[in-house]
């Protein structure tokens, strides 16, 4: 497979070159800003505020009155499709009845001796680490895109259709890549955010108390000049890597001739503060952490389409039911994109985006605005029209009463405490969760 890919003159694609004939949706969000109930939502089509999962573990698999939910791989496996799940699907063990093959194996190491960039006595998660490592063959990323093409070839020439799912690891923290890819941004061509602390002022006290406290790490990210810079670097470094493994599946998936007739999406759970409000990770209600990459690729596109629209991962569920002409199963809470990526519908009709982040605490997004409401009744407002880093929080200004009655219209008024077994939320606000 390796001569496959180094062979001269092939052309290796990149997502960039995927976004060029997919339904680009600009305005996608996840249900939750944490991967696992991000993933046990957009995998079962439920919101986490119906069934509880807010943080890193359980799977819903693991709750009594939720083992018994579908996820659209097995949903597809049991119309006769077969499936097969690779790498970073589900946050923990990929189900079992989700399917036929489980390929695990690719772990978020391998990790230095010694961290590369955080202080030799370490206050900080091994995680929170970044910088130049291996090469490309002794990294997960690679071996998995590489296993990704010898079983897509293996799939190709079986008899039934089927549902690949790769879960890539880059770029979740630490930020570790090869040099070549720290080469393609120059470290003086990335411009960190500054010091934030003006543009907490206007954050009620429930949202300080809802998010990690990353106060000493940002501290110690802003006490040399270049060491922002440089997690930056290595986060774009990342980024860069991971498009480039992506590139070598598509390269495969052309040249086995299934292009044609296979739909290709691209997600992530979560987004990233990257130093938006002092805050250098996710875990948030704010456009950094909810807003995520997601693009569809039909059979035969070959132009970009670009939706402002709102929407979710909650509705991949019914839109690759629709796709594939399969009935959907009872008690999914999204709606179909298909009428997005054929441009049949406009999108102006569809209902804002939700987030919530532990029990009572909701985003809402339209086309415009985000208004967070918290458990307490505190609440956020941000005009995305001239606001984009939501600096100025206009929810105690009368003149947006209006706006905040609209989209408050959309806040669920019912929600389910925490799913029994919950752990990790990491929120000073939910204490022993």
């Amino acid at each position: 497979m390796s001569a496959f890919l180094e062979r001269p003159g092939l052309r290796l694609l990149r997502w960039t070159d995927l976004a060029a004939r997919s339904t680009v949706f600009e305005n996608a969000h996840c249900q939750a800003p944490i991967c696992g109930p991000s993933r046990n939502s957009f995998l079962t089509g439920r919101y986490p505020h119906n069934t509880g999962l807010y943080a890193l573990l359980p799977l819903f698999s693991e709750v009594e009155e939720l083992r018994s939910l579908p996820t659209f791989p097995q949903w597809f496996r049991e119309r006769g499709y077969r499936s097969v799940i690779m790498g970073k699907i589900f946050h923990a063990t990929a189900d079992r009845r989700s399917a036929d093959r489980i390929m695990g194996g690719y772990p978020f190491g391998p990790f230095p001796e010694n961290p590369l960039n955080l202080p030799e006595k370490n206050p900080f998660h091994p995680f929170y680490d970044w910088g130049s490592f291996l090469e490309d063959p002794e990294t997960t990323d690679y071996r998995l895109a590489q296993d990704a093409i010898r079983e897509l070839r293996n799939l190709a020439g079986g008899p039934q259709p089927f549902f690949l799912s790769v879960g890539f690891i880059r770029p979740h923290c630490p930020y570790y890549a090869p040099q070549r890819w720290f080469d393609l941004h120059p470290l003086e061509s990335v411009v960190p955010y500054k010091d934030q602390s003006d543009d907490l002022a206007d954050l009620p006290a429930y949202a300080r108390r809802l998010v990690p406290n990353e106060e000493k790490f940002h501290r110690f990210l802003m006490a040399e000049e270049d060491r922002a810079r440089s997690l930056l670097q290595a986060y774009r470094a990342s980024v860069s890597y991971v498009d480039h493994c992506i590139g070598m599946l598509l390269a495969a998936l052309r040249e086995s001739g299934l292009e044609e007739n296979t739909v290709v999406v691209l997600l992530s759970d979560h987004g990233l503060q990257n130093g938006l409000k002092n805050q250098w990770f996710k875990r948030t209600l704010w456009e950094a952490s909810t807003r995520v990459p997601l693009l569809i690729s039909m059979p035969g596109q070959e132009e970009a389409r670009r939706v402002t629209a709102p929407v979710g991962l909650i509705d991949l569920f019914p839109t690759l039911c629709e796709i594939a002409g399969l009935p959907q199963p009872e008690g999914l809470n999204g709606l179909s994109l298909l009428g997005l990526t054929d441009g049949s519908e406009g999108g102006n009709g569809r209902p804002p985006a939700i987030t919530s982040h532990g029990p009572g605490n909701f985003a809402v997004r339209d086309a415009r605005w985000r208004y967070i409401r918290y458990a307490d009744g505190a609440e956020e407002l941000y005009d995305h029209s001239v606001d984009p880093e939501e600096r100025r929080n206009l929810a105690q200004d009368p003149a947006f009463a209006a706006e905040k009655v609209r989209l408050g219209k959309f806040v669920p008024t019912k929600w389910s405490d925490f799913a029994p077994g919950s752990m990790d939320l990491a929120s000073p606000a939910f204490p022993g969760k």
